[in-house]
């Protein structure tokens, strides 16, 4: 932290400078602004730099400024040095060597306190204005600069107090933060300065500025938080300088034409890009990273970022680059550098995995007639769709003593007692390449533990450890289960998907047969969704995530089925349907069908429910769709449809795949198995005398089923798109 009473001093040195220019320049300032480390409150003890921008009246346009600027700064330093004469006695003005074009270098140091400031003088032209506190410049503000012809940043001082105000309304602990983090940015250029005089300079502290303040806001976003956490989160960004894609749009954005062309051509260029908040035409993470990613690296094995334990602190969860804010074209990329997991980890678990289910299977009730029927791993690891990082699964343990769906409750708190005995006794008899930590938190339904990578920080799966009624039995590829098993199924259950763990196998197998490219669709609709659930909520929580997986393969499905498809389109598909949330019905009969009249006539009464419906293609009682805040992911979708992400290299909207969703189509193969027809009506859910359930009404609305329409499946897939009217059916 610096002296508050040199910053006085130098506050009151400013004062001065500004007042004399005023009253003695030819070219008297209209207005002022402090700017740099000093103006924005991150300026460190000892030495710092600051910014004094005075905004001239005779600049007319940013081109104005080049032209006369040298001349200008000649007459400001000859009357600073004229009057200057110990104006604040506790200072000293002096006049370093000047190595920066267009600014005016001065110094002042205070040999009392061993601190000083570098202030840059820079004229500049007032190209915003007097700002109201909170308003955004003008769009022809920045259509102008970028007609100048500039350099990028080259006009970076007419944007000093939007660059000040962004970062003085963050909190303290963050400013701390970036002291910091320019603390041991200092040390590695003081290491650094040989490296300086080749040529290959650090990039600018002001980058390691913005990167703070891009971990916080992505990692934590709260007044309070741990230091460490922050600090090793910062060096882990600084390591993946490569991929480092950073920029607001508090000051400008998308929305004007030229703007929009101009940053999707930022986008474009190499990496790393830090765009400054206040100038778009500025990247300030140029610069050689090496050096910093190094000494980033090392820092990581040092007390300060251990716990008491001696273990690694954990970062936060930051990616060096936004979904929404990366390229359309580059979502490929972004799936492939940020979301694909670790292979060597994924290969690790699954060996672990393994190893834990075949000591299950041969140690669990050995001493009782009780027996492990079968360990089946479900949740995304084993679908294929697992993300990197922290990720779940379940292991669903079938056994021998439940012989219907109601008798899962027996006996649980002494079942979940036992597997927990035995994953201790395997914890400590096996070895394992990961590490495996159980849960301490006692939960009588389900036992937990995760098995994290020894050497990446950020690699680990949590496990549920499931006791469950084997309601399949041994299921052969391909086949359905009997009707039987959804009939037991029906008359048993109270709660939706209360008895979801006993069709794992089914909801495993549905995903994981589906194409590659369908799998990375489903990571990026599903980090989409993880980033959508850290926004606050209010009440309410957002749909499960498993029906945001359900609804991509049903648009993959409905868009032609194509394993080469665009990735962008895909995902703006998604986000459409998201949008039209009231209107959706989907459900696939791979599994259950109405040829059992018990599943007939549940069926019936799922699809009568306020939509959105998406019933779980191997549970039917599982509806995915109610009693969830759709209105928030809506309004998250209908956002990231204008964002990069989903724009052409020109700007215009990604179109989606032709998704219906307002078909009056009945689909005999959705329910009743045969051809699809198409008729003007409704699909009706009265059975006729010489027709099978259900067949197409001539007049709708019909008076004794649900107005629906369904549109033709594929591989037995349904979607009904209408809110039927609240009649008795």
């Amino acid at each position: 932290m610096p002296s508050s009473q040199f910053q006085k001093q130098v506050s009151k040195a400013i004062d001065v400078i500004l007042r004399g220019l005023r009253e003695n320049c030819v070219h008297k300032p209209s207005r002022a602004s402090k700017g740099g480390s000093f103006g924005r409150g991150t300026d460190l003890r000892g030495g710092c730099d600051a910014e004094l921008v005075i905004f001239l009246n005779c600049f007319k346009d940013y081109k104005d400024q080049g032209a006369r600027r040298g001349q200008i700064l000649e007459e400001i330093r000859a009357q600073l040095e004229s009057w200057w004469q110990d104006r604040v006695p506790s200072l000293s003005l002096k006049f370093p060597e000047q190595s920066t074009p267009g600014a005016l270098q001065l110094q002042l140091a205070s040999a009392d306190l061993e601190s000083r400031v570098d202030v840059s003088l820079l004229p500049a032209f007032d190209a915003i204005g007097q700002l109201r506190a909170g308003a955004k410049p003008e769009p022809g503000v920045y259509s102008s600069l970028l007609d100048s012809g500039s350099r990028g940043g080259e006009h970076a001082a007419c944007f000093a107090e939007l660059r000040r105000n962004f970062v003085n309304t963050r909190p303290t602990k963050l400013k701390n933060l970036i002291l910091l983090v320019k603390h041991w940015y200092r040390q590695v250029a003081a290491q650094n300065k040989g490296a300086q005089r080749a040529g290959a300079s650090l990039p600018p502290a002001y980058a390691l500025e913005l990167l703070t303040i891009f971990a916080w806001e992505q990692g934590c976003g709260e007044d309070r938080f741990s230091m460490a956490q922050g600090l090793r989160t910062v060096l882990g960004l600084a390591q993946q300088h490569r991929q480092l894609c950073v920029y607001w749009t508090v000051n400008y954005s998308f929305e004007d034409p030229a703007l929009r062309t101009h940053l999707l051509g930022q986008l474009r260029n190499p990496r790393p890009l830090v765009l400054d908040p206040a100038d778009p035409t500025w990247n300030v993470g140029q610069g050689s990273w090496e050096l910093l990613a190094q000494e980033a690296a090392a820092l990581g094995t040092q007390p300060c970022l251990m716990s008491r334990e001696g273990t690694p602190v954990q970062p936060w969860d930051v990616m060096p680059a936004l979904l929404c804010q990366t390229p359309a074209s580059d979502l490929d990329k972004f799936i492939t550098e940020f979301l694909q997991p670790n292979r060597h980890f994924l290969e690790q678990v699954n060996k672990a995995v393994d190893t834990i289910c075949s000591f299950l299977r041969d140690n669990c009730f050995r001493n009782s007639p009780i027996k492990v029927l079968k360990v089946v791993k479900g949740g995304s690891s084993a679908k294929g769709t697992a993300l990197r990082g922290r990720s779940d699964a379940d292991l669903v343990v079938f056994l021998s003593c439940f012989s219907q769906f109601t008798e899962q409750g027996n006996m649980r708190a002494e079942i979940i007692s036992e597997i927990r005995a035995q994953l201790e006794a395997c914890q400590q008899e096996r070895e394992f390449e990961v590490k495996f930590e159980i849960s301490k938190w006692e939960n009588p339904r389900v036992l937990s533990f995760s098995l994290t990578s020894q050497t990446m920080l950020d690699q680990s799966v949590d496990f549920d450890v499931l006791p469950a009624f084997d309601a399949l039995g041994q299921l052969v590829l391909d086949s359905r289960p009997s009707p039987q098993v959804y009939v037991d199924l029906i008359h048993s259950y109270s709660n939706a998907g209360e008895y979801s763990p006993c069709f794992t196998e089914l909801q495993r197998n549905f995903i994981s047969s589906r194409p590659t490219k369908l799998k990375s669709l489903i990571r990026l609709v599903k980090h989409w969704y993880q980033q959508c659930n850290k926004m606050p909520k209010g009440r309410g929580s957002l749909p499960p995530q498993h029906g945001l997986e359900l609804l991509t393969v049903y648009a993959w499905e409905q868009g032609g089925c194509d394993c080469q498809f665009s990735m962008a389109e895909g995902f703006r598909t998604v986000l459409e349907l998201v949008r039209q949330y009231r209107q959706l019905c989907v459900y696939w009969t791979v599994n259950y069908d109405n040829e059992n009249e018990t599943v007939r006539d549940f069926l019936k009464l799922q699809l009568q429910k306020p939509r959105p419906i998406i019933l779980d293609p191997a549970d039917p009682t599982g509806n995915l769709g109610p009693n969830a805040r759709w209105d928030l992911l809506a309004k998250e979708a209908v956002a990231c449809m204008s964002a990069p992400c989903c724009m052409g290299r020109d700007g215009s909207p990604i179109q989606p795949w032709p998704v219906k969703v307002r078909d009056l189509w009945g689909s005999r193969g959705a329910l009743g198995g045969g051809a699809m027809w198409a008729g003007e009506g409704h699909v009706c859910s009265q059975r006729g005398r010489a027709q099978s359930w259900p067949r197409v009404c001539p007049r709708p609305p019909c008076p004794v089923c649900p107005w629906v329409s369904a549109s033709p499946g594929r591989s037995g897939l349904t979607n009904v798109f209408y809110n039927p009217p609240q009649a008795a059916v």
